[in-house]
């Protein structure tokens, strides 16, 4: 189970939510936004990105939160961003990112 606390914690599971702002209507969030291998990125202390070890879920069903657990691997960073980009043509959703600054 991911951390309960704030501040997020260096080498400690983070768990986030967030909604993602529906393309084709800007100014509403999306509902049920399709999440696929290569949608959520990361990057540890401003290196490359590469994608999550397990890719966000909408919860709840059909709703429009999307919810991830950041494994402890991927907060070991002092600075840890995540992209949020649909690779579709044209996007379901609009890009979103993120920084989470660690405490030790």
């Amino acid at each position: 189970m991911a951390a309960p606390w704030n501040p997020p914690k260096r080498a400690e599971d983070f768990e986030f939510a967030v909604c993602l702002e529906d393309f084709a209507n800007p100014g509403l969030f999306k509902a049920n936004p399709t999440l696929a291998a290569g949608d959520v990125t990361i990057s540890k202390d401003e290196g490359a990105f590469a994608n999550l070890a397990v890719l966000p879920t909408v919860a709840p069903a059909s709703g429009r939160q999307v919810e991830g657990i950041l494994s402890a691997t991927e907060m070991t960073a002092d600075k840890v961003t995540v992209i949020f980009r649909d690779q579709t043509v044209p996007p379901e959703w609009s890009d979103l990112g993120f920084t989470i600054l660690t405490t030790a």
